[in-house]
């Protein structure tokens, strides 16, 4: 990919390097000695530059970046569970409070899912 880079970069430069008088007149009529001058020049401050470094490759994103939804549905089961334990007294209402614990879990889980959901899909 570096060579094809290099090269269709030194054939722009070439091509813009020539004389304004050069780019005027019919391919055919343009010397081949500005040609080769102009790549001949290209290729020595090309072959001077530093050479590029490799990008790294890309990191592997966390547990959570790789499963959004999973993850949306765990955040939302305990945060369902904190409120439902916030929320409901042990025993005032005359019921035990972990008949609701199910409820506020499963209805924070669903609101995590999709909020995973959503992310995964905005990617």
């Amino acid at each position: 990919m570096h060579i094809v880079n290099t090269t269709c970069a030194a054939l722009l430069i070439s091509a813009l390097a020539l004389p304004a008088g050069a780019v005027a007149q019919t391919p055919s009529q343009v010397p081949a000695e500005i040609i080769r001058e102009a790549v001949k020049r290209e290729s020595i401050r090309l072959a001077a530059l530093p050479p590029v470094s490799r990008q790294q490759a890309p990191r592997q994103r966390s547990w959570p970046g790789r499963h959004p939804v999973l993850f949306g549905a765990l955040a939302g089961l305990g945060i369902g569970i904190v409120v439902e334990t916030a929320t409901i007294p042990g025993a005032s209402g005359g019921e035990p409070h972990s008949v609701y614990l199910p409820m506020f879990g499963i209805i924070g889980a669903g609101i995590g899912s999709v909020t995973g959901l959503i992310i995964s899909a905005s990617r």
